[in-house]
């Protein structure tokens, strides 16, 4: 992939906005998204200057999904549903990334669709593949550019797609993995909120997962 474009909706909240800036690159635009514009384009001022390269806009979630190639759905789970219900009939032939973890008061749990890649997959029916990912990662570090980041998971059950999105965290700094179809989607969600106990437990904002054993070099 050479030229590309991002549309984060929920782009104004911590791990949009730090997104935003670690894909910043020569060719690639990244639209945020906001129920408000002025909102979005207030929290573009504050990031251009931490840019880069590349593009960045901020306007409506609507107008920022209409131009895009991949949709970013980062907001928190209570507007999960929602958001997706607005984005249907607006990805046909788009890519959703779904970073979202169904959390209470920070503690994970298993919504009734199963996970909250498999809502957003209930909700969209097949009108665009649905990849989890970007769970498990710092939103710190990924703000950081000079930060390394831990590995990534993704799930879902467009091969295609999956690769695509692999290929987008790479390019971001961190190691991505195929976790699997859909249904592993749970696991991985939920794994946040150990990370989450994991960093009160020892006082850090930088808790994330490294897979060993896979993609190594033997002894290494």
């Amino acid at each position: 992939m050479e030229n590309f474009s991002v549309a984060i909706v929920g782009g104004t909240g911590n791990l949009g906005s730090a997104l935003a800036l670690r894909l910043g690159a020569p060719g690639v635009k990244i639209i945020i998204g906001s129920r408000d514009a002025e909102k979005a384009k207030k929290a573009v001022e504050a990031l251009k200057p931490k840019l880069r390269a590349g593009e960045m806009i901020g306007t409506t979630n609507q107008e920022a999904v209409r131009d895009a190639d991949f949709v970013v759905i980062a907001v928190p789970y209570e507007g999960h549903a929602q958001m997706v219900q607005d984005l249907k009939g607006q990805v046909a032939a788009k890519i959703i990334i779904d970073t979202v973890v169904p959390l209470n008061k920070g503690k994970p749990f298993v919504p009734p669709a199963g996970s909250a890649l498999q809502e957003a997959q209930q909700i969209l029916s097949n009108e665009a593949p649905v990849v989890g990912a970007l769970h498990n990662i710092s939103a710190v570090d990924l703000g950081d550019v000079n930060s390394s980041l831990g590995d990534v998971l993704t799930c879902g059950d467009s091969n295609e797609a999956k690769e695509k999105v692999m290929e987008i965290i790479k390019r971001i700094g961190a190691r991505a993995f195929d976790g699997g179809p859909a249904t592993n989607a749970y696991v991985i969600e939920g794994l946040t909120g150990v990370i989450i106990s994991l960093n009160r437990k020892y006082k850090s904002k930088h808790g994330s997962i490294k897979i060993v054993g896979i993609g190594e070099e033997p002894g290494h």
